[in-house]
């Protein structure tokens, strides 16, 4: 009788070490994985980031790129009717942009040794109170970056990640 206490004994240990071992293993995978999200979301603010600062180098409008501003302020920017669009996207170089708007309607897929991130970019003139987008000229404009990638989810849905940015003429 001893000796089939001694296996019992022994079969309740492995079970409990057993547990205890995928208990550790789940920790260590969950653990992993933050790490990865963490290093890739960092990624994506770091390119976002990117794309504003280098829009907020360029002039504030294409009108205002010379020593003259124009006689009239707003009125005088580039209308909204005349920001890029989505059919320009093929013909544009982000290395060619000269001012905040030419951001409008661009879209590149960036590849980093994280992976491929999806960047598209919206720009837009904003009300002065509420900074909600408006169709006339005003002194605010905002840039949206939008970032994607598949290796970063929310379930079965990509996450999406946006930079905002409100840039004020007379803040230059």
């Amino acid at each position: 009788m001893i000796g089939y206490t001694e296996v019992i004994q022994t079969m309740a240990a492995m079970i409990i070490f057993s547990m205890i071992l995928i208990s550790a293993n789940s920790m260590i995978q969950r653990n992993t994985t933050m790490q990865i999200d963490g290093e890739l979301e960092q990624e994506v603010i770091s390119l976002g980031q990117e794309i504003i600062e280098e829009a907020r180098s360029k002039s504030f409008d294409e009108q205002t790129q010379g020593d003259m501003p124009p006689s009239i302020i707003p009125g005088g920017f580039t209308p909204t009717s005349e920001f890029p669009t989505n059919e320009d996207q093929e013909s544009r170089e982000r290395a060619m942009f000269v001012a905040f708007e030419d951001y409008h309607n661009w879209s590149e897929i960036i590849t980093t040794p994280h992976g491929d991130f999806n960047i598209s970019v919206e720009v837009y003139y904003v009300d002065e109170t509420n900074f909600e987008q408006v169709e006339a000229q005003t002194t605010f404009k905002k840039i949206d970056v939008t970032v994607t990638s598949e290796f970063l989810r929310g379930g079965n849905e990509p996450k999406i990640y946006k930079l905002e940015f409100i840039r004020n003429y007379y803040a230059e």
